[in-house]
């Protein structure tokens, strides 16, 4: 299982981020705040399965929640500098090994690479 390592908030002892948890991350990052219920929507799982996820990535120090502004009845996520630092540096290590593993291809194969990329990164943003 590919798992991330994490330090909790008080410094403490080194633990790991599941796949399921980096997803909820990376996620939460795509926005500036999201409400749980849309969230839960996004991620498909169910109310009581998300909060349990938010609340050990809240115990890992990488997320806030709150009550909104509007409707105190709102539950509201969203990363805090922790969490943005730890998506930030997962998105460099992958391009690291995605560079590494790409390293002894022809000039012409990482261009057609790219542009292949390209292209499954633009129809994903149509669907997502």
């Amino acid at each position: 299982m590919h798992e991330t390592a994490k330090h909790n908030r008080d410094g403490g002892s080194k633990a790991h981020f599941t796949p399921a948890q980096m997803d909820t991350l990376y996620t939460i990052a795509t926005r500036p705040e999201w409400r749980m219920s849309d969230l839960s929507e996004r991620l498909q799982v169910s109310a009581g399965s998300l909060t349990t996820m938010v609340n050990r990535l809240i115990e890992a120090g990488v997320v806030d929640r709150s009550r909104s502004q509007l409707d105190r009845r709102v539950v509201m996520v969203r990363l805090n500098e922790a969490g943005e630092a730890l998506v930030r540096a997962n998105r460099q290590q992958f391009m690291l090994n995605l560079e590494q593993m790409t390293a002894d291809l022809s000039t012409e194969d990482q261009a057609r690479l790219s542009d292949a990329m390209g292209i499954v990164v633009d129809i994903l943003r149509k669907i997502v």
